[in-house]
């Protein structure tokens, strides 16, 4: 069986000095990935090889692991440090829609 490590379920680790690079939306992006991963190895349908390929290559692909609890960890403390807008109320945002599309 030819298993391919890039496994569109995994992601690869990142350093936080390039996380810190990285614009708010990719942040939020990235933090979207890491909570799509599944929880475990036997709570998935992954096969052993699909496995052993994936974490030869290093990469994160379950969430009950220490590399998927650093990764998570690094990208919340950089949103934390990053200024937060309040998007206000969904009433609020179409009346300001409103508004620009009568301009």
């Amino acid at each position: 069986m030819n298993v391919k490590p890039e496994n569109p379920k995994a992601l690869k680790p990142m350093p936080v000095a390039e996380l810190k690079q990285l614009h708010t939306g990719s942040l939020l992006e990235r933090l979207k990935q890491l909570r799509n991963l599944q929880v475990s190895y036997y709570a998935s349908d992954w096969l052993r090889e699909e496995l052993d390929a994936v974490e030869a290559a290093g990469l994160i692909a379950f969430k009950e692991t220490d590399l998927w609890r650093e990764a998570f960890d690094d990208v919340k403390g950089i949103l934390a440090e990053r200024e937060h807008l309040p998007r206000g109320s969904k009433q609020k945002r179409q009346q300001a829609a409103r508004q620009k599309q009568n301009r």
